[in-house]
């Protein structure tokens, strides 16, 4: 299952509407496995802009690429890896996309909404300013 999914992302023929939030977390689990952390970033950055620019979304300072987001959720799922470690790839996939940790809305108990949608957070990675992202901040919303 992964590796066609990830063939498709990087060839960009991924069609625009599996490209879900699931779907973003699928590719950065797979290259949060695969790669050093600031490996894996550049290959999803890349990757993302690339497949945006395939669907005809452009990547600007509204819309397209985020890398805030990226690397926000890069973080998270590295932190769940190591809190999985004895999970294989496939079982981290199911688990993860059943888990609190894959709410869409799981930037905002770490950002301030005007925070994260804003161009500057698109542009250029922030820290969290709500709350520290680290393990224990991800087992906390494992277990609550």
């Amino acid at each position: 299952m992964f590796y066609s999914f990830i063939e498709k992302f990087n060839n960009q023929t991924l069609p625009k509407s599996e490209w879900t939030h699931h779907a973003h977390l699928t590719v950065a689990l797979w290259y949060a496995d695969n790669y050093e952390f600031n490996d894996a970033i550049c290959r999803l950055k890349s990757g993302v802009i690339l497949l945006n620019k395939f669907h005809g979304t452009e990547n600007t300072d509204r819309s397209g690429y985020h890398e805030t987001l990226t690397i926000f959720w890069t973080k998270v799922i590295s932190i769940y890896i190591e809190l999985n470690p004895l999970n294989s790839l496939n079982e981290l996939h199911e688990n993860l996309l059943k888990s609190k940790v894959a709410d869409k809305e799981l930037p905002f108990h770490f950002y301030l909404k005007e925070e994260i949608l804003s161009s500057a957070y698109r542009a250029v990675y922030h820290e969290p300013t709500l709350q520290k992202l680290d393990a224990e901040t991800i087992k906390v919303t494992l277990d609550s």
